[in-house]
C-alpha cells in the first residue's frame, strides 16, 4: 500500500498539465507557474480563487503534494514528513513553494517534487510524540 501511494505521489510530482501533454515540471517551470497565481490572486486565502491558465500547473502539481502530505504509515507518521494543520489551504502550499524556490534557487535544478518537499517541511516539521 505505501510502495503503491508512494509510487502514485511520484508520477503525479513528475507530470504537469501544461499544454496537455504529460511531462517532467522543471522547478523553473512550476515556480513560474507559481508566481503567476500569486500575480492573479494578491493576498487571497479563499478556498474559491480564480487560476489563471498559466498557473494550471502549479495548482495541479500543488494539489496532489497536499493530498500526499496527509498519509501516514501504520504507526500515524507522515510519509513525507510534512505536517501542515487540517485547515491549510492550497494557496498556502503555493506561497510556500515559490518562497522556498526563489530563496534556494541553487537547490535541486532537476527535481520540483523535492525542492517543494523541502520548503514544506521546513515551513510544517512533524514533531516526535512526546510522552505524556
Amino acid at each position: 500500500m505505501v510502495k503503491s501511494l508512494l509510487a502514485v505521489f511520484v508520477a503525479a510530482c513528475g507530470l504537469s498539465l501544461a499544454g496537455g501533454a504529460a511531462h517532467a515540471t522543471s522547478p523553473d517551470r512550476l515556480l513560474q507557474s507559481c508566481q503567476a497565481i500569486i500575480r492573479t490572486t494578491g493576498n487571497a486565502e479563499s478556498r474559491s480563487v480564480g487560476i489563471p491558465v498559466a498557473g494550471l500547473a502549479c495548482w495541479y502539481y500543488m494539489a496532489a503534494v497536499q493530498d500526499l502530505s496527509v498519509v501516514v504509515d501504520q504507526n500515524g507518521r507522515h510519509l513525507l514528513g510534512v505536517c501542515a494543520p487540517k485547515n491549510t489551504t492550497l494557496m498556502q502550499y503555493v506561497r510556500i513553494f515559490a518562497r522556498y524556490a526563489k530563496g534556494h534557487p541553487n537547490e535541486s535544478a532537476d527535481d520540483a517534487g523535492a525542492l517543494a518537499l523541502r520548503g514544506l517541511v521546513r515551513a510544517f516539521p512533524c514533531r516526535p510524540a512526546t510522552a505524556s
